[in-house]
């Protein structure tokens, strides 16, 4: 009877969590879909008009146009995704190299591993301040998202590294030791054994790296100008405009995109599970 009731709490607090966390999400995406500009409740009527609808004058808003229409936004979500897809290119290689070399055991091995898990342990704030005054001193004023990227590399690095070394075992090594054995070059061990078995590790530290650095924020506000990036460019204007659901369906597309891609990561994470038992 206590197992019973244990597990009947254990679910209640488990949905009481998850409605939390996600019912900000869920609010965000109703009110995207509002007819009218007001973002409060109740809604008289649901539109798509904050995604695809084209420039014109609403309600108070002022000349406005859903997301679709809206060239900065445009601007905003290919700085974005050009950045993501940069630091992803960067990080996977940086992981792979980091990896194979933290697993063996040398002087200093756990200082490097704990200075390169500083990137994402350090508070943003910091990073992003100190980054804007280092640019500062070697003479670099214009800020653009190539200023942001050694930021984004430097937070994304460690969940793949921590991911990737989780991969390797001893059975690893004595498959890679059995191929050496036999003749085989090291970039011939690595190509033929070594990479195929964290292959899965790989990919998902590439769509990891991608994703978190599409949703940065306080790193990038310190060393960026222009548009900027999604998070950066909704901050600004919600700064200096009064907010309207047009900026809840740039998050809901946002929010999708982000949970798109955990889930196909977590489909590969667990395919790969599958694979090695």
């Amino acid at each position: 009877m206590n197992r019973d009731w244990t597990k009947i709490i254990l679910g209640i607090y488990t949905v009481f969590v998850i409605f939390i966390f996600y019912l900000p999400l869920i609010l965000i995406a109703i009110l995207s879909f509002k007819s009218d500009a007001s973002i409060t409740f109740p809604i008289l009527g649901f539109s798509l008009y904050w995604y695809i609808g084209p420039p014109g004058l609403i309600g108070t808003s002022g000349f406005t146009s859903g997301i679709f229409y809206d060239p900065q936004i445009a601007q905003a979500i290919t700085n974005s995704i050009t950045l993501g897809i940069a630091t992803a290119v960067i990080v996977v290689p940086l992981v792979i190299i980091s990896s194979l070399t933290l697993r063996y055991a040398f002087k200093g091995r756990d200082l490097i591993f704990y200075l390169l898990l500083a990137g994402f342990i350090m508070p943003a704030i910091i990073i992003g301040l100190g980054a804007n005054i280092f640019y500062k001193t070697v003479g670099i004023t214009e800020y653009s998202i190539w200023t942001v990227l050694p930021l984004t590399v430097v937070y994304t690095m460690p969940f793949g590294l921590i991911l990737t070394m989780a991969r390797f075992d001893p059975l690893m090594v004595e498959y890679e030791n059995v191929a050496r054995v036999l003749g085989a070059s090291g970039w011939k061990v690595f190509r033929k054994i070594t990479f195929p078995l964290i292959r899965t590790q790989v990919i998902s530290t590439f769509f990891f790296a991608f994703t978190l650095s599409l949703s940065e924020f306080l790193r990038s506000s310190f060393v960026i100008a222009g548009v900027g990036t999604i998070p950066t460019y909704v901050y600004n204007q919600m700064s200096v405009t009064a907010p309207t659901p047009k900026w809840f369906a740039l998050g809901t597309l946002s929010m999708a995109i982000s949970l798109t891609l955990l889930f196909v990561v977590a489909y590969i994470l667990t395919r790969g599970q599958r694979r090695i038992i």
